[in-house]
């Protein structure tokens, strides 16, 4: 049986990594320090399409990950904001290789915010 995450894991996860994509991306981003990636050249190598890339480099600038050339097109980059930050990653990394299950299923687990509670509780659905 692999090791429980370790707590630093499981809190960058529940204050930054809202979705299994967002941290492909960023782990991505990550393997590859030191080189720029429009949403539509990262795209292909994190399976989902450049729109969702963008929305999520996005992101990943907005929570101090990553930089952005601002380009009409942007580029982006992996640049913790803080050493700090970049040695959370890498334990993130780390705990990833060591147990993706565990990493994937506390992204699933964590709590919703209350605004996503409150709209899936008006969600239309569908019976069988």
């Amino acid at each position: 049986m692999a090791a429980p995450l370790p707590e630093s894991v499981r809190q960058l996860i529940g204050e930054h990594v809202d979705s299994a994509e967002l941290l492909e991306i960023l782990l991505y981003l990550h393997r590859n320090p030191g080189q720029s990636y429009t949403a539509e050249a990262l795209s292909p190598a994190v399976y989902t399409v450049p729109a969702a890339a963008l929305l999520r480099l996005e992101s990943l600038v907005h929570s101090g990950f990553a930089a952005s050339d601002g380009a009409a097109n942007p580029s982006y980059r992996y640049a913790p904001s803080t050493p700090a930050l970049d040695r959370r990653v890498d334990e993130l990394a780390a705990a990833y290789a060591a147990n993706r299950i565990a990493v994937i299923q506390s992204i699933f687990e964590k709590p919703k915010s209350s605004a996503q509670s409150m709209a899936d509780a008006f969600r239309l659905r569908r019976d069988g």
